[in-house]
């Protein structure tokens, strides 16, 4: 029983940052209707700025941290105006060609950048604390306790403000219908951007997140837009709480594979078990049917 607590902790924790990485695919694909592929690899470039600002520039951390998560903002934005932005309009498979053509040149930019980061390994001297406290038999990391309240402070904070703002409402109308939103006098070209930047400042905190976590940053951590992809479709395309839902899935299901069969397998029978419960629910936990009358 002791192990298991200690493998749903981890679970937990592992699930946090891709359901992060999740809500930043669902708020761009609710606003805009583009599935972005590149997300995992945009949470990797946040890492690897993370990187520059504390260890490369030596900024103080409680400066170097907020200065790397806004700069997001416009990296987003330069990627919806670049990838999406000239597709608009056009069938779901170009646009998505596109953002997987993003990915592609995000992984092949990174190893060039000015900054140095290089194809290798890059050291990452977490900035919060280590402590590992023993409770009833089960350790308990600070950095996990620390990753499950980052991740519940901002979807705490990105619901209410997509529930009461004006712009969040703006966001929501664009969601359910774009034209009559437009018709409202809704911008949807600044719901858009809007989506795009919140969604990029998304993955910028889980890759931030995953470098203190780790203690290095690597190109392997785009690959967790992998794990993070089936989070989305588990709890369904357009549901905030699902992409939460099916992050902590995903983080619980890869832990409890890697603690009690093989971590070499945890990918593959996470996709399995993605599946069946698209075979039995095919709009995801938290999606709705679409209905279309003939």
């Amino acid at each position: 029983m002791t192990e298991f607590i200690q493998l749903l902790i981890i679970g937990i924790a592992y699930g946090s940052i891709y359901g992060l990485i999740a809500l930043g695919f669902t708020l761009v694909y609710k606003a805009t209707k583009v599935f972005n592929f590149a997300q995992g690899d945009v949470m990797m470039l946040g890492a690897y700025m993370g990187v520059t600002f504390t260890v490369t520039l030596g900024w103080n951390p409680w400066i170097a941290i907020p200065v790397s998560i806004l700069s997001a903002i416009p990296i987003g934005w330069a990627f919806q105006f670049v990838f999406a932005r000239p597709l608009i309009g056009q069938p779901f498979l170009p646009v998505t060609m596109a953002t997987i053509g993003g990915s592609l040149v995000l992984i092949s930019v990174i190893p060039v950048s000015p900054w140095g980061w290089g194809v290798t390994e890059r050291s990452y001297p977490t900035q919060f604390p280590t402590d590992v406290w023993n409770i009833g038999g089960v350790r308990v990391s600070a950095l996990d306790v620390i990753t499950i309240c980052v991740a519940a402070a901002c979807v705490l904070a990105f619901a209410l403000f997509f529930k009461f703002t004006n712009v969040g409402l703006q966001m929501r109308a664009a969601a359910a219908h774009n034209e009559a939103a437009i018709l409202s006098g809704v911008n949807v070209h600044r719901v858009s951007l809007l989506a795009w930047g919140i969604g990029s400042l998304l993955a910028f905190v889980g890759g931030i997140v995953l470098a203190n976590q780790q203690g290095n940053v690597t190109l392997a951590f785009g690959a967790l837009g992998l794990l993070a992809f089936p989070a989305v479709v588990i709890g369904g395309l357009e549901s905030v709480e699902g992409a939460v839902v099916g992050g902590l899935i995903v983080g619980v299901l890869q832990a409890m594979i890697e603690g009690y069969y093989d971590p070499l397998a945890a990918t593959s029978l996470v996709y399995v078990v993605l599946i069946v419960i698209l075979l039995v629910k095919p709009s995801g936990l938290f999606g709705q049917r679409e209905i279309q009358r003939v």
